[in-house]
């Protein structure tokens, strides 16, 4: 042994000796060895001590988790064959060999991964007489599984579409009716030689990461535990999943989601009034303030220096009244001024408020009629937040996804929409089909996942349901597999051919093309799922009504989209009678005070412009109304009203 050392340390081996007879030094190994896992650093560790010891070494090793490619155990087993019960504990993820002595000058070297196909199970791959029989000592795993001989492997599988089509049984088994993992895993059996076989895990979920009690639900939990050999499904490779499973190379690029209802339509009763904003109206009531003084600076401009040549009090009044004419579309004031410079400004007073404000108006209103406006759509975090804060919105999460650790995990508007779901009866669903169900039943609802998933749900239960948000951040899936799992490279060599060659990309464009038998297949939402915190998959034969939005882009005229016409003609109506009721009183009491002062031969300038005003306020209302019906009717086409 003393010469062994001395030729590892002349070949640049690093050397370190323990005595793992005590107890201290055992626990020193361990963490020794534990540190190698963390780095991701090569060891090996030749272990020489009685088979009964090599027993309890291995099965400590397993318990702790040990196992992993880059670290090779070597046990010397010094006489006897090989115990079952040793041979029981070896795990294939675990790179083990053992050292034999038959007879003297002679060493045999077993080796558990010389074969793809055989568990617990040690074949003789090497020998030494003098000199090594083969080499390299060991085979390499890529050689070895490059065919499992027909082996099976067990899966566990989730409904979750396009990826996996799933039809659970009563007597716990499932039928996988297709999906693209499933024609993905077809085609990696098919190269690899190997069979697989579907079952249907606990609980139901995905898994995230490893929790504080040291526990790990659903798939992931199952591979942790070295209970399923790898899982193929709509899995996100995270540092949280790391620390339980390893991943392989991407079979999916995809980005993180939300999805909420479509924008409900905004109320067709104010469509008449909604072309203009409030943005508008400020430079409107500007430039109807600005035209009457300028039009009588143009007229009053050649003779204000001239005294006495005309009341220009009374012709500013004029100018102010005959441009709020103009605008309110009057023809019957009279123009201030007959000269060329007065009549060109009424003319291009006239263009605008007729050509510009009238046309546009009328384009406007067209268009809103033919395709009604909707809510503004939340399509950001800080939407979705400010919604949830004042409009009683709730977002939901697969269970055990990896959507739900970052919510948990992140900080910022993540962090703060996590402690704004802790407010809600219902946080966690299935599945994201149950959430998208769930979205499609309630309108203040959003589901958190995979955008290609989303996607696909909202063409299955019909798009114009649905908003799909803008992309949030990167996600990449890709198979789940044991710890050291000795076919991972072997497993990547595939994926990555099919990757490059565009394969998975032309298997995920078929599922899409498949949709609408997929979608004839789906399930219908019905109220009965709409009551309930967690809707269940309706089972076919539910009776009630079911909540499906019209699928049809436009619908037809009805008196609906009319409310505002005829409600802003009823407000012209009621203001033109209170007009000519302050009208009638106005002049009734002009009466009176022309009759207490018969001597006073001054025409009344103010109370005429009071009651020029009235009359043109009320003619203004009485066409506003007229020309409102005229232009739905124009819009809508001939006949309609």
């Amino acid at each position: 042994m003393h010469r062994l050392f001395c030729l590892l340390s002349e070949h640049g081996v690093q050397v370190i000796n323990l005595d793992i007879s005590t107890k201290e030094n055992k626990e020193k190994y361990y963490g020794f060895v534990k540190e190698a896992l963390d780095i991701s650093d090569e060891r090996t560790s030749l272990i020489l001590c009685e088979p009964y010891e090599c027993e309890t070494i291995l099965t400590e090793l397993t318990e702790y988790n040990l196992i992993h490619r880059t670290i090779l155990y070597l046990f010397y087993w010094s006489y006897g064959s090989v115990s079952t019960r040793f041979l029981e504990t070896i795990s294939e993820a675990m790179r083990l060999a053992i050292i034999t002595n038959p007879r003297p000058s002679v060493f045999r070297i077993y080796y558990n991964q010389a074969t793809a196909h055989l568990l617990h199970h040690l074949s003789l791959v090497n020998w030494w007489s003098g000199r090594l029989y083969k080499s390299p000592v060991l085979p390499p795993a890529d050689k070895v599984y490059c065919d499992f001989k027909g082996r099976v492997l067990k899966v566990p599988v989730l409904h979750a579409p396009p990826w996996h089509f799933v039809k659970y049984n009563n007597d716990s088994s499932v039928n996988v009716t297709g999906g693209r993992d499933e024609k993905l895993l077809s085609l990696i059996a098919k190269k690899l030689n190997f069979r697989y076989e579907y079952y249907d895990p606990p609980e139901r979920s995905q898994g995230s990461g490893i929790s504080g009690n040291g526990t790990l639900k659903g798939t992931l939990g199952q591979i942790w535990k070295r209970k399923a050999d790898f899982f193929l499904g709509d899995v996100s490779v995270t540092w949280e999943g790391l620390q339980a499973v390893e991943f392989s190379f991407l079979t999916l690029a995809d980005s993180g989601a939300f999805l909420t209802h479509a924008p409900a339509k905004l109320s067709e009763t104010l469509a008449i009034i909604r072309p203009f904003q409030w943005e508008v109206w400020p430079l409107v009531a500007a430039t109807l303030l600005m035209t009457g003084p300028a039009l009588w600076a143009v007229i009053a401009a050649p003779s204000l220096w001239q005294k006495g040549h005309k009341n220009q009090l009374a012709l500013f009044y004029n100018c102010c009244w005959f441009t709020t004419s103009l605008f309110l579309r009057q023809s019957s004031s009279k123009e201030p001024s007959s000269t060329h410079k007065a009549r060109l400004v009424a003319v291009l007073i006239s263009l605008g408020a007729t050509y510009v404000i009238g046309d546009m108006y009328s384009a406007n209103l067209t268009s809103l009629l033919a395709r009604p406006a909707r809510e503004p759509p939340i399509g950001t975090l800080p939407a979705l937040e400010e919604a949830m804060k004042n409009r009683g919105y709730e977002l939901v999460v697969e269970r055990h996804s990896a959507s739900l650790a970052i919510l948990q995990n992140g900080t910022g508007v993540y962090g703060r929409l996590a402690r704004l779901m802790k407010r809600q009866r219902v946080q966690r669903v299935r599945s994201i089909e149950v959430g998208v169900r769930l979205v499609l039943a309630r309108r203040r609802v959003a589901v958190l996942g995979g955008r290609e998933t989303l996607y696909y749900d909202t063409e299955r239960f019909g798009a114009h349901n649905f908003h799909l948000s803008e992309k949030l951040y990167t996600r990449y899936s890709a198979i789940a597999l044991q710890i050291g799992s000795p076919y991972l490279e072997t497993f990547n060599q595939v994926i990555m051919s099919l990757f490059e060659a565009g394969i998975i990309a032309k298997m995920t464009m078929d599922e899409y093309k498949n949709l609408p038998e997929h979608s004839r297949r789906s399930d219908p939402v019905s109220e009965s799922e709409q009551d309930s915190s967690e809707p269940k998959e309706s089972s076919g034969t539910t009776s009630q009504t079911q909540q499906v939005e019209s699928t049809k882009g436009l619908t037809p005229v009805s008196l609906s989209m009319l409310r505002g016409a005829f409600c802003l003609l009823g407000i012209g109506h009621l203001l033109a009678a209170l007009t000519l009721a302050i009208e009638i009183q106005l002049h009734r009491r002009s009466k009176i005070k022309t009759t207490v002062e018969p001597s006073t031969n001054r025409k009344p300038v103010r109370v005429s412009v009071v009651i020029k005003a009235q009359k043109c306020f009320r003619k203004y209302c009485s066409r506003v109304a007229r020309t409102m019906y005229r232009q739905v009717d124009r819009a809508l086409g001939p006949g309609v009203l």
